[in-house]
């Protein structure tokens, strides 16, 4: 099985003719150049958006790219150099660890200042900052060099702000490169680990359907509601959802290029459907906080961290054990129930302890307080949360099953990609204190609502109840 070609235009026709198509945001991804040779057509792309001799600057790491036995960027620059003014900026320090903070945006931001283009070639982060940092004059193209993320084809930027991980609206590109000679010669980890950020899809969607409900929004509402992420469509959702056996059939085959460019598709069609959404809602729930704590917590440390799609993938398989958690919790004991809100001021103590032993300062607690709070006021509008999920629970519960995948089910994904199934076996391993803290800390970290929160109003997110998920996870095996 291969994955589906992405067909820009159809997918535009096929959005326009969903129910509530008015809720679907324009799809502005310009160009997809997803095939063989891509890179060699870098030239006629670029002159389809540019004049000749306009200056062109390319934003890279320092970390060297391979193609074939050739320097990706010595590549580029062979191909542009003929018709277009070529200047490097190369962002971040010399071991090619870069960061999407305030400094490295703005030192982009100002190399990038008299670009009529803007070309990112390299990682998720690059593409981000490339992004961020493009003048809104300028085109934007971005050269994919490998399947680690699924952030390439969206109009949004991961920045780090008071040293908190931050999801930024900026631009869609121009055109997105994706040339399967390029991500074969990638490192074989990085690009499993694309599959890893993927198999978010089984969990992710079932939050964003959550949030709709919590904050008083019907499945089929208008757009927008507190927390600044849209209601619920599921024409959105199921975009990538339904690619669930295509992604499965891939995990085995990820030392192909064919392999490769079926993952990098159905990455893309990821990216599309939060870009569509106006949100990162439908790709990024529990796990993608659970990773974002981690990665925070390296940053802070000086540590190299892991793979953002390799945490995803094993935290994952905890968000899944947490919807286990609440759907078994709700079957015993009901949701007609009163709940009590966290105080604001307690919800604040709380933050700043757990964020202490990472900032001093306390300015990440005020960051993450600052999201938290909006969630807060959010959830205690109206008759209250747990009585709008009452309202229907039977077919709320059957859409999220719909959506969700067991827990053995995404192991068993990433034991065939050869991803790891537990914090210990990441690249960077994380202890089992950290990778706890994590998880306990999660729903503390931004604004939008996951099951995590649902098992707080539940009364099903104290010591014994985390502790009984990890362990039905089985991702602290092995973990100091």
């Amino acid at each position: 099985m291969s994955a589906q070609r992405v067909d820009l235009d159809v997918l535009r026709a096929e959005l326009a003719a969903v129910p509530e198509a008015h809720r679907v945001r324009s799809l502005d991804l310009g160009v997809l150049a997803d095939s063989h040779g891509a890179v060699s057509a870098l030239p006629d792309l670029v002159a389809d958006l540019c004049s000749p001799g306009s200056r062109v600057v390319v934003l890279a790491a320092a970390t060297q790219i391979r193609m074939h036995d050739n320097d990706l960027r010595q590549v580029i620059e062979d191909a542009l150099r003929a018709r277009f003014e070529v200047r490097w900026c190369v962002i971040g320090p010399a071991d090619g660890r870069v960061h999407a903070d305030e400094p490295t945006v703005a030192a982009a931001a100002a190399a990038a200042s008299c670009a009529a283009c803007v070309l990112t070639v390299g990682s998720g982060t690059v593409t981000d900052i490339g992004k961020a940092a493009a003048p809104a004059s300028a085109e934007l193209v971005c050269v994919q060099t490998a399947t680690s993320v699924n952030g390439y084809a969206d109009p949004f930027s991961v920045l780090l702000r008071n040293g908190v991980k931050r999801t930024t609206p900026t631009r869609w590109p121009d055109a997105l490169v994706i040339d399967p000679d390029v991500l074969i010669a990638a490192p074989a980890d990085l690009n499993r680990a694309g599959l890893g950020d993927e198999l978010a899809m089984f969990t992710a969607t079932a939050d964003w359907y959550l949030a709709s409900v919590l904050h008083g929004r019907k499945a089929t509402g208008t757009a927008g509601h507190a927390g600044d992420d849209p209601a619920w469509h599921p024409a959105v959702a199921w975009l990538t959802r339904s690619r669930a056996d295509e992604l499965a059939d891939l995990a085995g085959r990820l030392g192909a290029a064919e392999g490769l460019a079926g993952l990098a598709r159905i990455l893309t069609l990821s990216g599309i459907a939060m870009g569509v959404a106006g949100s990162t809602a439908p790709a990024s729930g529990m796990e993608h906080a659970i990773s974002h704590l981690l990665e925070m917590a390296a940053d802070a440390r000086g540590e190299p961290g892991s793979l953002h799609g390799a945490q995803v993938g094993v935290a994952s398989i905890v968000a899944a054990a947490t919807w286990d958690l609440v759907r078994a919790t709700i079957s015993e004991r009901g949701l007609d129930r009163p709940v009590r809100l966290p105080d604001p001021d307690d919800a604040r103590d709380q933050i700043e302890r757990a964020f202490a032993w990472l900032d001093s300062s306390g300015g990440m607690a005020s960051e993450c307080f600052a999201g938290y709070a909006v969630k807060l006021r959010a959830l205690a509008a109206g008759a209250g949360p747990l009585i709008r999920l009452n309202e229907g629970w039977d077919a709320h519960d059957a859409v999220v099953g719909e959506l969700l995948a067991d827990p053995a089910d995404i192991r068993s994904a990433l034991t065939e990609a050869g991803l790891p199934v537990t914090f210990g076996q990441l690249d960077s391993p994380v202890s089992a204190k950290t990778a706890r803290w994590a998880v306990a800390a999660c729903s503390l970290q931004r604004q939008r609502v996951s099951v995590a929160d649902l098992a707080m109003l539940l009364g099903a997110w104290r010591d014994d109840d985390i502790d009984h998920v990890l362990a039905d996870a089985g991702v602290l095996n092995g973990s100091l």
